[in-house]
């Protein structure tokens, strides 16, 4: 009586119907083979080695990145922390401008830094008021009134937001949403792609917010 030929499929269900068999039957796994990508023949338990191997390798790698970011996180908020508490004691506007901007000098490392505002203020320091109409021309590609821009600016827009000595190349541009004082917290760095939406926009939001009810306390 001729004997029934096996495929593949049959060896599979049959495997993940018994689940113990391989472990009951360890003596198989020494003679299972397979084909290695160099073109020689290993072992199954050598594969299965080499699988965790390659998962340790790539689990190590990413509790290392998670274990940088966190760091990197502790750190930004222990700024932020000092800023603000920096920024409470402030008595007028033009101590909120000086400390945002001695701040991310200082301690973000910024190349520059600018809070600038689109509306006439008596209460604002001088040059710190940006005509609306040239505003809209010169950076209006690049910023605008309810979202963060992050990436690179053309000597042009740099020059008129940064000044000329400034030599920004990349920018974070963060509208500062208030009613009677719209204005926006620029930071710039003399290297390209410094700064990511996705990695500085939750912190420069929070600032950006202090900085607005800051500006209405300190408003007379």
């Amino acid at each position: 009586m001729p004997k029934k030929s096996i495929d593949a499929k049959q060896v599979e269900e049959f495997l993940v119907l018994n689940p113990d068999f391989l472990s009951n039957n360890s003596h198989i796994l020494d003679s299972i083979e397979i084909v290695h990508k160099t073109g020689g023949a290993i072992s199954l338990i050598q594969k299965q080695v080499e699988v965790l191997r390659k998962n340790y390798e790539s689990t190590s790698g990413n509790l290392l990145e998670l274990l940088e970011i966190a760091k990197a996180n502790e750190g930004i908020f222990e700024k932020t922390k000092k800023l603000i508490l920096d920024l409470i004691v402030c008595k007028n506007l033009t101590d909120v401008i000086a400390s945002t901007e001695n701040s991310f000098s200082k301690k973000f490392q910024a190349d520059a830094c600018k809070v600038l505002f689109f509306k006439e203020n008596p209460n604002l320091p001088k040059g710190r008021i940006l005509d609306t109409k040239r505003a809209h021309k010169e950076i209006g590609k690049k910023y605008n009134a309810s979202d963060i821009y992050c990436g690179p600016l053309d000597k042009k827009e740099s020059d008129y937001i940064f000044g000329k000595k400034a030599k920004i190349k990349d920018c974070v541009l963060v509208p500062i949403k208030n009613t009677d004082c719209p204005g926006v917290l620029a930071l710039g760095s003399k290297n390209e792609n410094t700064y990511s939406k996705e990695n500085d926009s939750l912190f420069l939001e929070f600032v950006a917010e202090t900085l607005s009810k800051l500006i209405d306390r300190n408003n007379f």
